[in-house]
């Protein structure tokens, strides 16, 4: 039975907060054109309910929005409770009323089927199942979104290098709020993390390339490949590029927007 500490998810019980105790995270941030980033909030299933909770993206000088993608390995070890996986993201800095800014996660591909599930029901995350694989937490994450072992064709490709970045040693707090939508609500989602083993490169170190083919066949890498050319991260300089070989977080149960 479900409580407010915990959820049911395929006949798994699953209580709150849900850990993370080994996991490696490699990601770069971006500026895209805020319009780009509004029409493409606008465009998902769930853009209405944002729209009424007066999510808009945030629009920095020149009308540009901070964006960011990453790509995470939860290590298949106890107490991870959503099992091993990866995962890349793209996510959007939005201004929501009442709230302030927060991190609007648009696109989050996993490569197993409980997480995709769990993210879905606990927190409203948008997971969708695809292949992947990379090394992130390394200096280089050489991570590929789709079509593994096709021999380069139908997917995206994110390099992530930090090699030429500074080191960020000892262990650093990190803090995650984001909002997302849940059983047709805004929700806003929190989570603390520490890291350690980190690089840090700024002005450079990630590229993002659409490999040929991956217009074709899966709808979902079709549309975060469109989304990719719309806001230009194939053609963009990073802002930073950041990698942690270790990463650990608690994420908690999703509050209603007040």
């Amino acid at each position: 039975m479900s409580s407010p500490t915990t959820r049911v998810v395929a006949g798994r019980q699953i209580t709150f907060p849900v850990p993370v105790v080994s996991a490696s995270i490699s990601g770069a941030a971006f500026l895209s054109r805020t319009a780009v980033a509004r029409r493409l909030i606008a465009a998902g299933p769930q853009s209405a309910i944002l729209d009424s909770a007066g999510a808009e993206p945030v629009s920095l000088p020149g009308g540009r929005t901070p964006v960011t993608m990453i790509h995470v390995r939860y290590h298949d070890v106890p107490g991870n409770v959503l099992g091993g996986y990866h995962e890349v993201g793209l996510a959007f800095q939005v201004k929501v009323p009442g709230a302030g800014v927060q991190q609007h996660i648009h696109e989050l591909p996993v490569d197993q089927d409980f997480t995709l599930a769990a993210g879905n029901e606990l927190w409203g995350f948008p997971k969708w199942k695809g292949d992947m694989v990379g090394t992130a937490g390394g200096a280089l994450d050489d991570a590929r979104l789709g079509a593994v072992g096709s021999s380069g064709a139908g997917g995206i490709d994110l390099k992530l290098d930090t090699r030429l970045g500074v080191p960020l040693p000892g262990r650093h707090s990190l803090g995650m709020n984001c909002i997302q939508v849940l059983d047709g609500k805004p929700v806003l989602v929190r989570a603390g993390a520490k890291v350690a083993g980190g690089r840090f490169r700024p002005l450079g170190g990630a590229r993002v390339a659409i490999a040929s083919g991956a217009d074709e066949g899966d709808p979902h890498i079709a549309r975060i490949a469109d989304a990719v050319r719309e806001l230009g991260l194939d053609r963009a300089r990073a802002l930073a590029t950041f990698s942690f070989e270790r990463f650990e977080a608690e994420f908690q149960a999703p509050r209603p927007l007040a």
